[in-house]
């Protein structure tokens, strides 16, 4: 049963394994040398072809690993990523093309990296625990450098080989940082688990049964080499869906148990055929060899066990174990091997170096194989025990010093001390020491005494070594106290008691403790408290003189002694006899106090003082007028209650008597809630309180709850969680009002309530309070600078008459945590009492002097405004509390010109019509003035005199022909404009007879027959 349980466990466990991994095995002896030599050739030579484990033929073998990082991290080499890598396959295609250049490919998130290594123990895979590295992995293309064993057997803790073609071709997109397909199955820590595959890249290893699945055979792929690849046998073909061997002919072949392998020069195997309709398609085992073992010589035995189970978890098959060494350090001795098949493999004679050992389990039509290290580590060296050294070794300490060090850190070992312990083995009492386990400690608070401290020390290989170290304290000099146990005392009788006072004894560096004791010369009876303090109480008395002494003793045990004397006088009078009255029985609900009279106390001389007192009860009771002779208790509960009554003579002579009361309850009355009424407070104020503790019940209130009412204002904060106690305390209130329930509850569960409301009104001062901002940071600001502030505000505000200022409240800027001061000013009238100064006239004052003297103040005024808006906003418009600017009404504006170079007032002088009619004004006026600037400009421009130019007429065609002569001038020639000419043209043009037909002129304007520039500059008259 537990064999069966130990199945099923590695089945669940290894239900997370890649199950295809490959298999690669070399021969023993001297083959296997050889073999190895040319699969290093073959597999880590270069990156020709692929190079390694890549070559043109689609990977025939790669690792991949899960929960892994390079070792050497961001320094393991350069890492180039791969942008366009949309699977797992399409990545480590990219390594392979990469040549040489590609180590390995390591894949974060959705990340593809190629790596180049520096050295293989930068690269090696460093296991990642946690959920963080669950999309980490890394897939080893080609080992950094040449090694004697494969990358399997190197990093097997981390590794699960598998066919690279079935590993990366079922390897989807990855997303969201997770690889899916057979890749992103879980890897253990554990040896690696293998089986064979199909022929596209399945090996096997020649001689081994039932190594290549039903109608496989092994084919061996050279000449110096048992492993090969699994065919299918003569007949038969591969089936792509079921990745099985199918018959060629339409009825299938039945086998008989034949063998799985064959030589290189056989071409079949013997079979024996039967019809039947489909074939079982063959499934592998689940193996595992174990876990890595490692071993110190002499130690040299150790016993390997296997486990295999189908992959459907079915474990009641028999299976068949074989175990065979894979390699094994280098020698002609490799130990011995007993039980090779069977399940346990017994190992003896092992030499140093690692052994891998494979074990292959068959079973009904299923096979599965694994592999496993173990590493023969050499005899552990010989340790020399450390050596513990303390410096000093021996320390004298002198009081007041009470510190010194012990230095542990010269102990020495010859490989490396890893532990530091110390321990106390003599320390005085009353001392406790705080000692670390580190190479040096620090001794502190030393008192008087002899110290030995023992340091113990532990080398890596857990040898320990120890030594001690004494330290010395000396006490200073201590003088002897002085004992004085006060004066000589004389009693009374009846008064049998008095009070020695002994704390006007005095020492040096204190007393530690008092001792009163009767003096043996003293035999008479008396009662002592109080005998190990100052005090001692003596009572009980008699007649006669007492003695007694005190002893005082310092804290260096040194003592005094005095003594003191009491005389006890006989009475005068005989002693008052108290009468408490009979005792008292009663039932809940009371109605009333209950009254417990001392009147029927009697005393020769009369009595002066009645004082009643609860000596037992199950709580404290109230008593009304506890120093009459008749008083009244109240806020009885169920229960026994004693009351004693001590009264006094006239001669200090005292007696006492006891009364009881008995309570019972025979049923519960609700508890009465007072919430304590109504309330008016005014601000400014810290702190509000509701008293509810005047809430009574018949036998006891167990809990007070106060609640807001619904239409209460939310504002203000409950302190202390005040509100379940009985009295309710807030904070922060603000004008308005506040109710709350009182809900109060008994032990029986019944419950009273009581509503108060607490109207919050605001200071009445608060129209004349003055707020300053101060240019200076709440943190450094002082109560001495702030007294200096209000005296320099009242230099400031001081017009003559008697002024004093009173702070309100000290705050700060939310935003720059600038210092605000809130405050009054007070001025002397005429009939000498004190009134408040109004605030407009304290700012508009303020600000004055502020220009003229600013600097009476240490510090800058950021701004200073009254805390009210006062601003009558020109009676056009209203004061915005909050931003302290006016808001105005329609039709109305404010003056900027007063508000930014004026008195900066915020005001609504400016009526909106008169400033559009003005601006008009404004505007007409400036335009006139700019174009009569214009104009006067324009004139004042100089300009050249126009030149008066004589003209004259030009002929036409027909005087041309006519008469080629020029015209001679007749008289004055003028020299005058064309348009203003005086010439006799116009008579000319007049008087010339006309031509019928209009004849074109050979140049000018055809209008008016004038040719450019045609008139002459003269002119006949």
């Amino acid at each position: 049963m537990q064999c069966r349980n130990r199945l099923l466990l590695l089945a669940w466990f290894s239900s997370l394994l890649v199950v295809s991994l490959t298999l690669d095995s070399d021969l023993e002896g001297e083959d296997v040398a050889a073999e190895e030599e040319e699969d290093d050739e073959d597999e880590f030579g270069g990156a020709g072809g692929g190079g390694g484990f890549c070559p043109d033929s689609l990977f025939p073998k790669l690792t991949l690993l899960r929960h892994v990082t390079p070792r050497g991290n961001a320094s393991a080499g350069r890492f180039t990523k791969v942008a366009r890598a949309s699977s797992l396959l399409d990545c480590t295609k990219a390594c392979c093309e990469q040549g040489a250049l590609c180590n390995l490919v390591f894949l974060h998130g959705s990340s593809c990296f190629l790596v180049r290594c520096r050295s293989a123990a930068l690269c090696q895979p460093q296991h990642r625990p946690g959920t963080k590295f669950d999309s980490s992995f890394m897939v080893i293309v080609r080992p950094p450098q040449k090694s004697s064993t494969s990358p399997s057997q190197e990093w097997s803790s981390h590794s699960t080989s598998k066919s690279s073609e079935d590993l990366l071709s079922r390897s989807t997109v990855w997303k969201s940082g997770k690889v899916s397909g057979d890749s992103s199955e879980g890897v253990t820590n554990s040896s690696s688990v293998s089986v064979v595959v199909g022929d596209s890249g399945r090996t096997c290893v020649y001689g081994i049964l039932q190594q290549c699945l039903k109608n496989e055979e092994c084919v061996i792929t050279g000449q110096r080499r048992r492993t090969g690849t699994c065919h299918c046998r003569q007949g038969f073909t591969r089936d792509p869906a079921s990745d099985s061997c199918v018959g060629t002919q339409n009825s299938s072949v039945s086998e008989q148990a034949v063998p799985t392998t064959s030589p290189l020069s056989s071409s079949s195997t013997k079979a024996a055929a039967a019809v039947s309709p489909t074939t079982t398609t063959p499934y592998p085992l689940i193996v595992s060899a174990g876990e890595n073992k490692e071993l110190h010589l002499p130690e040299n035995e150790v016993v390997l066990s296997a486990y295999a189970l189908k992959a459907g978890g079915d474990a009641g098959n028999q299976f068949r174990y074989q175990w065979t060494l894979v390699s094994h350090p280098d020698g002609e001795e490799t130990g011995v091997m007993q039980d090779q098949n069977t399940q346990a493999l017994k190992l003896s004679h092992l030499r140093e170096g690692l052994y891998t050992f494979r074990v292959a389990v068959t079973g009904n039509n299923s096979y599965g194989e694994a592999t496993t290290n173990v590493t023969v580590l050499p005899p552990k060296r010989i340790n020399k025990p450390p050596v513990a050294v303390i410096q000093p070794d021996n320390v004298t300490v002198k009081l007041p010093s009470k510190d010194t060090v012990l230095d542990g850190s010269f102990s020495t070992d010859d490989d490396k001390i890893v532990q530091y312990h110390w321990e106390p083995i003599t320390i005085p009492i009353g001392y406790s020491p705080k000692l670390n386990d580190t190479p040096t400690v620090q001794l502190k608070d030393l008192i008087p005494g002899f110290y030995q401290f023992m340091l113990k020390v532990t080398d890596s290989d857990g040898v320990t070594n120890s030594t001690s170290a004494n330290v010395t304290v000396l006490k200073e000099m201590d003088y002897p106290p002085t004992a004085n146990a006060g004066p000589q005392s004389v009693v009374y009788m009846p008064n049998n008691e008095v009070t020695l006072n002994g704390n006007l004894s005095t020492d040096d560096k204190g007393i530690k403790s008092w001792e009163w004791t009767k003096s043996p010369d003293t035999d008479k009876h008396v009662d002592m408290e109080g005998t190990t303090s100052p005090y001692l109480h003596l009572s009980n008395m008699e007649v006669g003189v007492y003695k007694f002494l005190l002893k005082v003793t310092d804290t260096a045990d040194q003592t005094a002694t005095a003594e003191v004397h009491v005389f006890v006088k006989p009475a005068s009078n005989q002693a008052p006899t108290a009468d408490a009255g009979k005792d008292i029985r009663v039932s809940l609900p009371i109605d009333k106090p209950l009254v417990l009279d001392g009147s029927h106390s009697s005393d020769d001389v009369g009595i002066t003082l009645w004082h009643w007192s609860q000596i037992q009860g199950p709580k404290p009771s109230q008593i009304e007028e506890p120093n009459s002779a008749t008083t009244k208790v109240s806020s009885l509960v169920p229960g026994e209650y004693v009351f004693k009554l001590d009264v006094l003579d006239a001669n200090n002579l005292t007696s006492s008597d006891n009364v009881s009361i008995i309570v019972t309850q025979n049923k519960n009355s609700p508890p009465k809630a007072d919430a304590g009424g109504d309330r008016t407070v005014f601000l400014p104020v810290d702190v509000v309180s509701l008293n509810g503790s005047r809430s009574s019940d018949d036998v006891e209130i167990i809990s007070w709850r106060w609640t807001r009412d619904p239409s209460s204002l939310a504002a203000g904060r409950i302190l202390e969680n005040s509100s379940f106690s009985p009295i309710l305390r807030l904070s922060e209130l603000i004008p308005g009002r506040y109710m709350f329930t009182l809900t109060v509850s008994d032990a029986q569960g019944a419950t009273g309530q009581d509503m108060a409301s607490l109207i919050v009104k605001p200071t009445p001062s608060l129209a004349q309070q003055v707020e300053l901002l101060l240019d200076v940071d709440i943190e450094t600001f002082t109560q001495e600078q702030l007294d200096t502030v209000l005296k320099q505000l009242e230099l400031l505000l001081h017009d003559g008459e008697s002024l004093r200022v009173h702070l309100v409240d000290l705050g700060y800027q939310q935003d720059s945590r600038r210092v605000r001061i809130t405050f009054v000013a007070e001025k002397e009238n005429a009939k000498g009492s004190w009134v408040l100064c109004r605030g407009p006239l304290m700012v508009a004052r303020l600000k004055q002097r502020l220009r003229t003297h600013s600097a009476l103040l240490d510090w800058d005024v950021m701004s200073v405004d009254t805390v009210v808006c006062q601003n009558e906003c020109s009676g056009h418009g209203t004061c915005d509390v909050y931003s302290k600017r006016c808001v105005c009404e329609a039709f109305w504006m404010e003056d900027f010109v007063r508000a930014s170079l004026g008195d900066r007032e915020s005001n609504c002088d400016w009526s909106v019509l008169y400033v559009i009619i003005i601006s008009f004004l404004l505007l007409s006026v400036l335009s006139t003035s700019l174009w009569g600037l214009a104009c006067f400009c324009s004139r004042m421009h100089f300009r050249r005199p126009r030149v008066k130019r004589n003209y004259t007429l030009l002929k036409d065609s027909r005087d041309i022909e006519k008469d080629s002569l020029d015209l001679i001038p007749k008289g004055k020639t003028l020299t005058t404009s064309l348009m203003a000419s005086d010439s006799d043209s116009d008579t000319l043009f007049e008087t010339r007879p006309r031509p019928s037909v209009a004849v074109k002129p050979l140049t000018g304007n055809h209008r008016t027959g004038m040719s450019n520039g045609g008139l002459k500059n003269r002119v006949h008259t």
